[in-house]
């Protein structure tokens, strides 16, 4: 144990839980319109689809991080230095199938929100693999 580990600076948390909240009415509104647009393709409440995914991080080590998490949940996942900004890094993969019902879809969203805000990184957009 390092004794004097008290004073190196903490990394700050960029994330607040506004920040959270507003990510996730936008990831639930994003949800809706997904689901509308699959039943006017066919696809219906008991069809199982996989979904790629994006989170963004600013540091290196929150990207290992929640690169694990992801891999604990059995998801296809990695991450790299994001092509538009070189400051920042893009942890991307995709899911095993969920069902594409209101409520598994809402919890997955929910849960990936949640997810990327306890590692402090940015659950920043997702789309449905249809087929």
């Amino acid at each position: 144990m390092n004794i004097l580990s008290f004073l190196k600076p903490k990394k700050k948390r960029t994330l607040s839980e506004n920040d959270l909240n507003a990510n996730l009415d936008r990831h639930y509104r994003i949800a809706t319109e997904s689901l509308v647009s699959l039943r006017d393709i066919g696809v219906e409440e008991e069809d199982e689809l996989k979904i790629d995914y994006f989170f963004f991080s600013d540091t290196v080590e929150k990207a290992q991080i929640l690169e694990t998490e992801m891999k604990n949940m059995d998801f296809i996942v990695n991450y790299g230095t994001a092509s538009h900004d070189k400051s920042l890094f893009v942890i991307s993969g995709r899911t095993k199938k969920i069902r594409m019902m209101h409520e598994s879809l809402s919890k997955w969203v929910t849960d990936m929100c949640q997810l990327g805000h306890k590692y402090d990184c940015t659950f920043d957009s997702w789309k449905i693999v249809s087929k």
